[in-house]
């Protein structure tokens, strides 16, 4: 059984000026596998993880998630993915429901589980 893969970047490049912060990436995460992209600082994980977002657009090459562009199926595929930020947490004065609310706002059809919380 073939899987159809989740993400597929072939030749990936990301040029700043004359810096190629990615030069020539080609890799393939299939549905139901554990990838991980190990690098030093600098290497392009960042990047490589913002084009696959749709937050940047490569020089070069092409990405598909879940079959689609993430610069022009942005909208079609932001609602079907989550990536963890590089830094995060909740702010030490956010109340539990006003955050609860928040993270719901991120998503195309959120749960109403605690209406009366504030």
């Amino acid at each position: 059984m073939s899987k159809l893969p989740v993400v597929e970047i072939r030749d990936l490049v990301k040029r700043y000026g004359q810096h190629a912060a990615v030069d020539g990436l080609t890799l393939r995460a299939g549905a139901g596998e554990v990838t991980a992209v190990l690098g030093p600082n600098g290497a392009g994980k960042t990047t490589t993880v913002e084009i696959c977002e749709g937050y940047q657009r490569p020089t070069a090459g092409s990405v598909a998630v879940l079959g689609l562009d993430p610069v022009t199926a942005a909208q079609d595929l932001r609602p079907r993915v989550g990536v963890m930020p590089q830094a995060g947490g909740i702010p030490p004065s956010a109340r539990p429901g006003e955050y609860l609310r928040l993270m719901a706002s991120f998503h195309a059809t959120p749960l109403d589980c605690w209406p009366g919380w504030a």
